[in-house]
Order: C-alpha cells, then sequence, then structure tokens
C-alpha cells in the first residue's frame, strides 16, 4: 500500500520531472510532504503562486519537456492562472497539481458558492485554459489520470492540464499493484500529407522568391537539428517568429530575421515580396501578421500553413492556399527527403541580404545617443558578449520587443519570451525556472526585465537568492510602462494616465533592493565603456541587479501602427509600411513586380 500523495510524487519520478515549482499550503499539504521526501525531485519554494506557475512554464520550455507546478486551494489556484494561461497560449506542457478541501467539503454540484474554506471550483475556472482538468474524486483512479493527463499535456498541440487533488483523497491509502492495470491508452496519430507535400514541392520549384516562416511548434517537436540540416542543404530564405528565436542562430546565410507588428523593417519586406510562402509550426497571429492581415505575403501565388492544430488552420482574416495538419519534425523530414535538390535565385538571395543591410535595427541615432543608454544599442552590445549555452530570457514591454528585434542569437543559447498572454513580471520567476531546466553551471542566466515588470514579482529575488542562482538582472529603467505611454501620447493626443511617476506611479531604489537580499548592483547611465561594463558583469559569478537609465521617451521603432484617414478612423498600415513611416516613393522602390 503507499499513500496517494506518495503516488504522485512516484509517477512524476518515472516520468523523469526532477524539479517541482510550488508554494506550500494547507491544502496541498500531503503533496508538500511527499515531495520532500522525495530523494529524485528538487523543490523550489516561491513566494507567490503566479511565480511558481511562471517559473513550471519556463522550465518547460528550456527543457522541452514537462513542467510542473503545486499549490494549494483556493487563492492558491487562482493565482496560478496567469502562468495556466501563459502554457496554453504558447503551447507549452505543464502539469498543474493543486490541492483542495476534504472531498464532503466541495461545492460538487450542490450549486453552491463556497462550503469549505478557501474552497473554489478551480476545475471549472481552469477548463477554458487546459487541454485537461479533472478533481480527483476516487483514489484508485489517480494512475489513469496522471497518465491521461501527462499524455494529452505533451501531446499534438501541447498544453498545460490541471490536477485537483481534495485533502483526503491525498492522504488515502491505495494498493498500486491495483491501480496500475486501469492504464490511460495514448492514442495514436497518423499525418497523411504526401499528396498534399507533392504539390507543396511542385509549387515550390516554379517559385523565384520561396520563403519558409519557423514558429514555435519546430521546438516543441523537437526539430531544431532537423532544420539546420535543412537550410544547410537548400538555400530558401527563412523567418523566425520570437517564440522560435533560439532554433538557429542569427548569422545563418539563410536567416532572413523576425518579421512582425514589431519585427524588422527589412523581414516585413521579404515577407511581402516573396512568391512562395510556408509557415511551419506557427499560429500566425496578428503580432506576426500585422492586423492587416489579408495582406499578408501579398505577393505569394501560394501560400502553405502548416500546423498541428487543425483549428489553427482555420483562417477567415489569411488567404490561405493550402493548410495541412501536422506535426512539424513530421513534415519537415518528408520535406526534406523529397525534395532533393533546391536552391532560390540569386537575385532573391541578394534582395534578402541587401533590404535587411539597408534597414538594420541598430539606428546611427540610437548609438550616438549621450544621455542615455539606447535600448536597442545595450541588446545588440549584450548580444556580443554572451556565449554558448547561455540562457536570456525576457519580461514585456520594451525588454521584450527590443530585444527580440536586435538581439543576435548564437548556437544552442536559450532565448525566449512568453509572447502569446506575455504578461508582465514574467522574466524573472521564468529565468528561475530555465536555470533548473539547463542546469549549466557555467553559463550565464540573463534576465532582461523593465522596472515596471519587475516589480509585478520582485518577491522572487529572495527565491533566486536563497537557492543562490547566480541570476544577472538588467532592468530597463525608463520611468514606467513606456510602451504604454507611448501609446497615450501617439493614439490619445498625450494623455498619460498611470503609465509614469507623474501619473500615479512610483518605483523602489534599485540599489537598496539589491542590498537587502545580498546581491551586487551597478547602474549604467552611458554608453560610456558599455561593452567593458557588460563584459565585467557576465564574467562575475555573483547574482546581480544592473540598472540601465534609459530615455523614459525612447521610441520603439519600428513598428506597426494603424494610420487615420480624414475622417478620424483607424485604418490598419500595409505590413511592410511601419512606423517611422517611409517615403511613398522610397516604400515601393523596395518592392518587386
Amino acid at each position: 500500500m503507499i499513500r496517494l500523495a506518495d503516488y504522485v510524487v512516484k509517477f512524476l519520478e518515472r516520468k523523469k520531472i526532477d524539479t517541482v515549482f510550488t508554494v506550500s499550503g494547507g491544502g496541498s499539504i500531503f503533496l508538500c510532504d511527499a515531495l520532500y521526501s522525495s530523494k529524485k525531485i528538487k523543490y523550489i519554494s516561491h513566494h507567490h503562486e503566479q511565480a511558481a506557475s511562471f517559473a513550471a512554464e519556463s522550465y518547460a520550455r528550456a527543457k522541452n519537456d514537462v513542467g510542473c507546478c503545486f499549490v494549494t486551494t483556493g487563492p492558491g489556484g487562482t493565482n496560478t492562472l496567469t502562468g495556466v494561461c501563459s502554457a496554453w497560449i504558447d503551447s507549452v506542457p505543464v502539469i498543474f497539481i493543486s490541492g483542495q478541501v476534504f472531498l464532503n467539503q466541495t461545492i460538487q454540484k450542490t450549486g453552491k458558492r463556497q462550503v469549505g474554506v478557501q474552497e473554489i471550483n478551480i476545475i471549472d475556472i481552469a477548463k477554458p485554459i487546459t487541454k485537461f482538468s479533472k478533481m480527483i474524486t476516487d483514489a484508485n483512479s489517480i494512475n489513469f489520470y496522471l497518465e491521461k493527463a501527462y499524455s494529452i499535456a505533451k501531446s499534438g498541440r501541447p498544453g498545460p492540464v490541471f490536477i485537483d487533488i481534495p485533502a483526503d483523497i491525498q492522504n488515502a491509502m491505495i494498493d498500486e499493484k491495483k491501480i496500475l492495470k486501469n492504464r490511460y491508452k495514448v492514442p495514436k496519430e497518423n499525418f497523411n500529407i504526401d499528396t498534399k507535400l507533392n504539390l507543396v514541392i511542385k509549387k515550390l520549384k516554379n517559385s523565384k522568391r520561396p520563403l519558409i516562416h519557423l514558429g514555435h511548434g519546430v521546438k516543441l517537436s523537437e526539430a531544431q537539428e532537423l532544420v539546420k540540416t535543412f537550410f544547410n542543404k537548400f538555400k530558401i530564405p527563412f523567418v523566425v517568429t520570437w517564440n522560435a528565436d533560439d532554433i538557429i542562430n542569427s548569422n545563418h546565410k539563410m536567416y532572413c530575421g523576425r518579421p512582425g507588428a514589431f519585427g524588422e523593417r527589412g523581414s516585413n519586406f521579404i515577407v511581402q515580396n516573396c512568391d512562395f510562402y510556408l509557415s511551419l509550426g506557427t499560429r500566425l497571429p496578428y503580432m506576426v501578421t500585422g492586423y492587416n492581415a489579408k495582406n499578408f505575403a501579398a505577393k505569394a501565388k501560394f501560400k502553405v500553413m502548416i500546423d498541428i492544430d487543425p483549428k489553427e488552420l482555420i483562417k477567415t482574416d489569411l488567404e490561405i492556399d493550402l493548410t495541412i495538419k501536422s506535426d512539424a519534425k513530421v513534415f519537415l523530414k518528408k520535406f526534406f527527403n523529397k525534395l532533393k535538390k533546391y536552391q532560390s535565385s540569386d537575385e532573391w538571395l541578394s534582395y534578402c541580404q541587401n533590404i535587411r543591410k539597408k534597414y538594420p535595427i541598430l539606428l546611427k541615432q540610437m548609438i550616438n545617443e549621450k544621455n542615455f543608454v539606447n535600448s536597442y544599442y545595450f541588446v545588440k552590445t549584450l548580444s556580443k558578449y554572451t556565449k554558448k549555452d547561455d540562457s536570456i530570457i525576457t519580461d514585456m514591454g520594451f525588454s521584450f520587443t527590443t530585444t527580440h528585434q536586435a538581439f543576435d542569437v548564437k548556437n544552442d543559447q536559450t532565448f525566449f519570451t512568453n509572447s502569446g498572454h506575455a504578461p508582465m513580471g514574467w522574466g524573472l520567476p521564468a529565468a528561475i525556472g530555465a536555470y533548473y531546466a539547463k542546469k549549466q553551471k557555467k553559463s550565464n542566466l540573463i534576465c532582461l526585465t523593465g522596472d515596471g515588470g519587475f516589480q509585478m514579482n520582485i518577491q522572487e529575488l529572495a527565491t533566486a537568492m536563497h537557492n543562490k542562482i547566480p541570476i544577472k538582472i538588467f532592468i530597463f529603467n525608463n520611468g514606467g510602462y513606456l510602451t504604454i505611454k507611448q501609446t497615450q501620447i501617439l493614439g490619445f493626443n498625450g494623455r498619460i494616465m498611470g503609465s509614469d511617476s507623474s501619473s500615479g506611479l512610483s518605483f523602489p531604489n534599485y540599489m537598496n533592493i539589491a542590498k537587502s537580499h545580498k546581491m551586487s548592483y551597478q547602474k549604467i547611465k552611458s554608453h560610456k565603456d558599455l561593452g567593458k561594463n557588460i563584459s565585467k558583469i557576465l564574467k562575475s559569478k555573483k547574482a546581480l541587479i544592473c540598472e540601465l537609465i534609459m530615455n523614459p521617451n525612447e521610441e520603439q521603432i519600428p513598428k506597426a501602427i494603424n494610420r487615420r484617414n480624414d475622417f478620424g478612423k483607424s485604418i490598419p498600415t500595409e505590413f511592410e509600411d511601419m512606423y517611422p513611416f517611409l517615403p511613398r516613393k522610397e516604400l515601393s522602390s523596395n518592392n518587386l513586380d
């Protein structure tokens, strides 16, 4: 016989989950006790359930495997939901296990709001943002539902699952031999893509300006090495989404950047001028296509979309010629084997190289900034000093968009953010999660966050320091929520509300924050000796906060914004027509016939 809580932990051990992120609580007390007794799983105790959920999600991303988070009932569960939603939108497999009040104290089908202390029906709340959710009411069903949850989290389009276990069920004794007979059968999925693939290859060979767009699904399918082999053999230009930034290094000859609403201007021109477009493992959200989605890849005579989720293949706002339901790795392997030989025209390759050189992310006025640290210049400089195996995790706002526009990724680096749900405060706990996934003691763990986002989970500094994590935190101090402030300036005639110190926000002294957590501290106010300072920071073995003093009016450029017509109506711009707007003659000169 075995206690159910101990069996849950034993199950996780069998699945080689070696780290669980948690906040201890009364409702999960038996689960916590079981976790304490494990010799194979390390538990990381956080100060807020949201942070624990972010760390578990990031762990799953960095390890490309299943993450796990334990929380308690009531507010423990509800505090977790932002992390659950973040994993849901970005397709990250995480098992969330919550404790619950005693089974006889749950509302179940009574219609009451609450019976037990801190009770909440977390399962029904979590259902819309999970692939599977279940309260365990029969102790003998635990193996079946754990197997089901684990399988569902990993299969198809990955995502979070939620298991809720009442306290008395956690403490119940079960017969391990008996419950193992109740197994979940994993459904097999076959992808019949050969006929459609033949058409894809035919269209590709008839094209002159092909382009492949790689998304997060490529990483989830573990196709990174195949991608490298593919583009080393076939000279086809490719672009990436933000969640696919670290699939392949930014210096690859076929690499053409990161298009999108906050993408590279040159990359957007490349997308718009290709005559064959293939997306692989991206759901093509508006951040990728821009809000005038019907104009996306406007000159492509044939557009193909490959995604494992059939719901994402139904696009009412995009004009797609052929959709293929397939795992990214399965498709790419067959594509590679059937294509045999192909090379884009020299003219197209030259165009792709030249247009990106013509419109670099790093502009002269950014380099020549005298009074502040320019975020783009900092990111470019930082990327030069990072090395193989370093982990670079970004928060939201400027630390998100400028980094993913300007950072040059090296081979084997971990570089990501949560781009779908995009919750502020994600960066610090996510960096903690990545640290335990990578287990690379000699590489750098870098967290890029804003002064606004840092505040939202600042308590996790204590988690990092308790666990002696040598994290390097760079705070983009631009005086508040600069992304919001810019929107208010551009779209609301400068009516600034709740986005800086003049409109309702206050911020702490970061030197004192660092000192209170026994961390090193450095402030950088200008570009003078920036490279030397970054190099020194990265060579240090100590945890450190580096405050970067940035222009509170720095512009986020380029970016897609709406124009207003003569009647004041907001009109989405063309995908290649980014702010600051180019002269009309120059804009048209970059478009191919």
